[in-house]
Formats: C-alpha cells, structure tokens, sequence
C-alpha cells in the first residue's frame, strides 16, 4: 500500500476536487417532530457535489427528479450517520434523503453518497 491508498488520501482527493466544483449544502436533521419554530440541528457550508440521478439509478421511488449528492465526512460529525428522514439544502431548496451510502476506506469513513427527492 502506498501513501494514495489511504484513508486520509482519498478524502483529501475528494476535498480537492469539491473545493474546485462543487456547491455549497448544509445538511439538516430535525430533532423534534413539531414545534414552531421546528427544532433542529443544521451544519452549514458544506461542499458537495449535486447532480441528476442517472438512468441505472432509478429504483423504487426514486424518478429523474430526484438528485445524488456526493460529500466528504469531514465537518458534519454530529449528524453522522447521515440517514433517510435528514435534509439537504441546496441552493435553499430542502431536499428530502432517501438513501445514504457510508463508503469507507480501511475501517475509516472517507466518502457520503446520498440520494434526494424534492
């Protein structure tokens, strides 16, 4: 195994390539099932990346209008793990995760990969 194998690399290589093209998210789970104003716990600036589902994509309920947000773990620790029920802002649209994928490196939590409706 060389040094681009580990885990510390692969996030830094997906932390360069998002701080190059990718939008900024927050990331937002609601702590109480009502309230006014409702309870919740937002994580701002994130970068992520945000695209279209693809065709081979498409299960369940997922449709073309539904979107893939792509995202380093590093600085949302508190709402890990990220799972359906948690929002994401984009461009102040909250968008509804359907689907959470940890993907990890040795044991360690490198990449987040979420499917979104809304």
């Amino acid at each position: 195994m060389t040094a681009a194998d580990t885990p510390t690399a692969a996030i830094a290589r997906l932390e360069g390539a998002l701080a190059r093209r990718g939008e900024t998210v927050t990331i937002r789970r609601y702590t109480a099932a009502t309230g006014t104003p409702r309870p919740k716990t937002d994580v701002a600036g994130i970068k992520a990346h945000v695209r279209a589902v693809r065709a081979d994509e498409l299960v369940g309920s997922i449709t073309q209008n539904d979107s893939k947000v792509i995202m380093s773990p590093t600085g949302i620790s508190a709402l890990l793990p990220l799972r359906k029920g948690d929002k994401v802002l984009v461009a102040d649209a909250e968008k509804n995760v359907e689907f959470a994928s940890h993907i990890r490196v040795q044991d360690v939590l490198v990449r987040i990969e979420l499917t979104v409706t809304g």
